[in-house]
C-alpha cells in the first residue's frame, strides 16, 4: 500500500526538526504532494513473464516466445 501525500507531509514534519531543517506545514504539504505524484508515476505493474525477463531468468522478448521456448525445453 502506497503512502499518501498526507503521510509524506506528516513524515516530513516529524523528521525535519531532527535534521535541523525548518519546514512550514504549507511547504511540507507541497513537497508531500510532489513526492506522492512522482512515486505514483514510477510504479509499474509487471506481468509474470516481464518480471522473469527483468530478473534474467528468461531472455525472451515476449511472453509467447517464453512459453514456446519453455515448452520446447521440456
Amino acid at each position: 500500500m502506497a503512502i499518501t501525500a498526507t503521510g509524506y507531509r506528516n513524515r516530513l514534519l516529524e523528521e525535519a526538526p531532527a535534521l535541523g531543517i525548518q519546514v512550514s506545514k504549507k511547504q511540507a504539504e507541497k513537497i508531500g504532494i510532489r513526492i506522492a505524484r512522482r512515486i505514483e508515476s514510477q510504479m509499474v505493474e509487471l506481468d509474470f513473464y516481464e518480471a522473469l525477463r527483468i530478473m534474467g531468468i528468461i531472455s525472451d522478448p515476449t511472453a509467447r516466445d517464453a512459453v514456446r521456448n519453455m515448452e520446447a525445453a521440456a
